[in-house]
């Protein structure tokens, strides 16, 4: 549909996590670099944007870490105590 709701609905059936999920009550968005890197992600730069619908994977890319990764694995999760080593150091690009 010209809406989106059919790329949604695949979505929700194929486990595809998108961004504008992270926004519920009790989530929130999280980035793990293959360094071992991890951090919270503020989502509203890219809700900004219009980006609410895109998988979590299409945003990968825009991530970037202090070791140098020009990408790094996003998830979304329940609020947690935030990681001891290796926090931070991951920020948005784009």
């Amino acid at each position: 549909m010209a809406d989106g709701s059919s790329a949604l609905a695949r979505a929700m059936t194929t486990g595809e996590a998108r961004l504008g999920w992270a926004t519920a009550p009790r989530s929130s968005l999280w980035a793990q670099c293959a360094c071992g890197r991890e951090a919270a992600v503020d989502p509203r730069p890219w809700l900004g944007q219009g980006l609410s619908r895109q998988s979590l994977f299409e945003l990968e890319d825009r991530l970037r870490c202090v070791c140098g990764a020009r990408r790094a694995r996003l998830e979304i999760r329940g609020l947690s105590p935030a990681p001891g080593q290796g926090a931070g150091g991951i920020h948005l690009f784009r």
